[in-house]
């Protein structure tokens, strides 16, 4: 990576870092300056960190793929772009109070421990149409992470309601869990569409690029478990309350922990 893209890099999480004291310090402390000072440093965060990967590409030459840093930079940077869409257009608010620290995180883990996927470049370059189910999981990826910020909120005004409070920074109760449902809903017909690909690819493509026992799709199994499980008790069964929260929760935290954790195991090709 050269110094140009460090250097924007930094730059954007400098500014993820920023755009989430000051969400913090408005949510707590209920400045409306320091929310849209938020929302500006994470506009430009974003813009910043468009820049930087955009250079990693031309300047290094490498495959989209080749390492964790380009794959979840844009789930970071689709993540963003959806919250603040959201804050400025629809009821749906303070979803960045929890993407910003996201952010800041998944960025400063790439930047600190890049993890290569060695022989992603020449599996992408015999079979191209493999890169649809690296995009159709981290699209729901971005719709999980959206649940799990809107859930978030969710428990967090119901444990104020309970105490007699009622936070007016964050959306009421029905407006969070519509938007977890929604986003749970779309995150999980983008995350099946991948994943399915991913196994029907396991079991089903010619060579051997991947162990039959390749635990980062066996490992996105249990993600999928806890959204359709949420989602049947949820859209069939009707079901409400903080407990089918948790469920969105445990899915997401399982979902980022092996995208950021466990590595696919390649083997040679024939």
């Amino acid at each position: 990576m050269t110094a140009a893209c460090i250097t924007f890099l930094g730059t954007s999480l400098l500014l993820y870092l920023a755009g989430a004291l000051l969400y913090l310090s408005h949510f707590l402390h209920r400045r409306g300056t320091w929310e849209e000072w938020g929302r500006r440093a994470l506009s430009w965060g974003v813009a910043i960190h468009a820049v930087g990967i955009l250079m990693h590409f031309l300047f290094s030459g490498l495959s989209p793929f080749s390492n964790l840093l380009p794959v979840i930079s844009l789930l970071i940077i689709a993540g963003l772009i959806v919250g603040l869409v959201l804050e400025r257009y629809s009821r749906i608010r303070r979803l960045n109070l929890l993407l910003a620290p996201l952010a800041f995180f998944g960025l400063l883990y790439l930047l600190l421990m890049p993890v290569r996927l060695e022989g992603a470049t020449s599996v992408l370059l015999h079979y191209p149409w493999l890169g649809v189910h690296v995009g159709a999981t981290l699209l729901g990826n971005v719709g999980f992470a959206l649940a799990f910020a809107s859930a978030t909120i969710y428990l967090v005004q119901g444990r104020l309601l309970k105490q007699g409070r009622l936070n007016s920074l964050l959306p009421a109760l029905d407006t969070a869990a519509s938007a977890t449902y929604r986003f749970a809903a779309t995150g999980f017909a983008f995350f099946t569409l991948g994943l399915g690909m991913g196994i029907l690819w396991l079991f089903g493509a010619p060579g051997e690029y991947l162990a039959r026992s390749d635990t980062k799709i066996w490992m996105a199994v249990p993600s999928w478990v806890f959204f359709a499980t949420y989602l049947y008790l949820r859209g069939l069964r009707g079901s409400h309350g903080s407990r089918l929260k948790w469920l969105v929760i445990l899915g997401f935290l399982t979902a980022a922990a092996n995208l950021l954790v466990v590595r696919h195991h390649f083997v040679d090709g024939p």
